[in-house]
């Protein structure tokens, strides 16, 4: 009787030390997560784990052992333990996980461990755990469980051919390495910033910010072009064609003066103009240059929106398909005449009429914004006289361009071309879309000799600027 007092009175002490303890635990787990998680420690998802899945199984195989007293090889403990011993195993490979690699700090060798490869291993190990885990509770030879592992495997195998086949060309592209995560790559049309790669696919962030998923498959099938290796450097090329009537080495000049002049093109390797060969309608060019892959879109942009500016100032001709149908005879080109010089320099009143003799030294040119007239150095034969829009006046030392002056419609700049083949003091570069009327040197003397007032006010504005470009030196040299 005594003996049956006792153990009662130890199943009740028993109960209420797992009644008492089991919410303590509880709480002491729930106020560790949240100051883990607020100080940004990876090992509060671990914990907050624990809590939830390892607390509670193990707390339920107390109860039914220690007060229900069930026996050992009963199916509910067998049951109960199986899971805590699953979950514990889960939960020990979770804390190792977030102690050794997440909490590692970035560039060293526990950060660059892929996360397919550690996912692997955790299954690995927890398969090996359960396995375990299934001889020592259920007290069965682990080959009887390998001989039906592996039928099952085949069944779930023939399946699941597609997710297993994204599984095995994971591993491919793990032991290949052919991209890291942060690294931008291009595969079929897809192409961006590599954020995530699990065991079934890549999460590649395009340039408008979407996120495409591509099966592991499609990537250890397709062509992968890596653009963060061996640097982040892209070669990018632009077709362009010209009239027949337009000398392809006057044209490679004007358009690798365009590469030089763009910012964003790299100089090394030098940028190349090429021509491809003879179409129905033009003659076909190629550029190619070099340039880091986050200005790979704006540097294209300038390039072929100043390719217009480049084909009008030189007087190149971009021919296209075009069929007509004459019903008259055509006495003059087709579209709208483009404005002579003359024409757009009557636009002044304060500009004498430029004679019929010195129109042939007169030529419009039009400017995109961001290209330069001359640059400081350039042999200029002739002014230039602004129409419209506006251009900087800058001096540049040590690469470092300083502006001196803006020149307005209506106004002169480049005087060191008033006397015919000087070199220029300064960098002359449009402010917006810009055009001017370049001048040769007789017909601004004859314009400057039928109107006085004009050579005065055009020499106080260039003794304007030749000041300020002095008093730029002059600060310059005192640094």
């Amino acid at each position: 009787m005594n003996e049956l007092l006792n153990r009662v009175q130890e199943q009740w002490a028993f109960g209420l030390a797992l009644v008492v303890g089991f919410p303590l635990v509880i709480v002491a787990l729930n106020e560790l997560a949240f100051a883990l998680a607020r100080a940004g420690n990876p090992v509060a998802a671990s914990v907050r784990f624990i809590r939830t899945w390892v607390v509670p199984p193990v707390a339920l195989m107390l109860f039914l052992r220690g007060v229900v007293l069930l026996p050992k090889t009963s199916l509910e403990v067998r049951l109960i333990e199986t899971l805590c011993w699953a979950t514990a195993i889960i939960a020990i490979i979770g804390v190792v996980n977030n102690l050794v690699f997440e909490s590692a700090r970035p560039g060293t060798w526990q950060r660059k461990v892929p996360g397919l490869l550690r996912d692997l291993l955790r299954l690995l190990l927890v398969g090996i755990g359960l396995a375990i885990v299934y001889s020592f509770v259920w007290g069965r030879e682990i080959q009887g469980a390998i001989a039906a592992l592996g039928v099952t495997s085949i069944v779930v195998g023939l399946a699941l051919q597609e997710p297993l086949g994204n599984l095995f060309s994971g591993l491919v592209l793990l032991m290949e390495r052919p991209f890291e995560v942060g690294e931008t790559i291009e595969v079929g049309n897809v192409s961006g910033e590599v954020k995530a790669v699990n065991w079934r696919s890549a999460h590649i962030k395009a340039m408008g910010g979407a996120i495409q998923i591509v099966p592991n498959s499609k990537l250890n099938k397709e062509t992968i072009l890596n653009l963060s290796r061996p640097q982040p450097i892209r070669m990018e090329m632009i077709d362009i064609g010209f009239s027949y009537q337009d000398p392809p080495y006057k044209v490679h000049q004007a358009l690798l003066e365009l590469l030089l002049q763009t910012e964003g093109v790299l100089n090394s390797p030098k940028p190349i103009v090429v021509t491809l060969g003879y179409s129905d309608f033009s003659v076909k060019y190629r550029l190619i240059y070099r340039t880091a892959e986050e200005d790979r879109w704006p540097v294209k942009n300038k390039l072929v929106t100043r390719i217009w500016y480049l084909a009008r100032r030189h007087g190149f001709t971009m021919p296209y398909p075009v069929h007509v149908a004459l019903q008259h005879d055509q006495q003059r080109p087709f579209g709208a005449a483009e404005p002579e010089a003359a024409e757009l320099l009557a636009q002044f009143p304060r500009l004498p009429e430029i004679s019929r003799e010195d129109r042939a030294g007169t030529r419009p040119l039009t400017f995109g914004a961001g290209e330069r007239l001359f640059d400081e150095g350039d042999d200029l034969d002739g002014v230039y006289f602004v129409v419209s829009g506006a251009v900087s006046l800058q001096m540049v030392r040590d690469g470092q361009a300083s502006e001196i002056a803006t020149i307005r419609a209506g106004e002169f700049c480049g005087e060191t071309g008033m006397h015919g083949h000087q070199a220029a003091d300064t960098r002359a570069v449009a402010l917006e879309d810009t055009a001017v009327v370049l001048i040769a040197p007789d017909v601004v003397r004859h314009l400057f000799e039928a109107s006085p007032r004009l050579a005065r006010e055009t020499g106080h504005a260039l003794e304007v600027h030749r000041k300020a470009l002095q008093s730029a030196r002059t600060a310059l040299g005192r640094r």
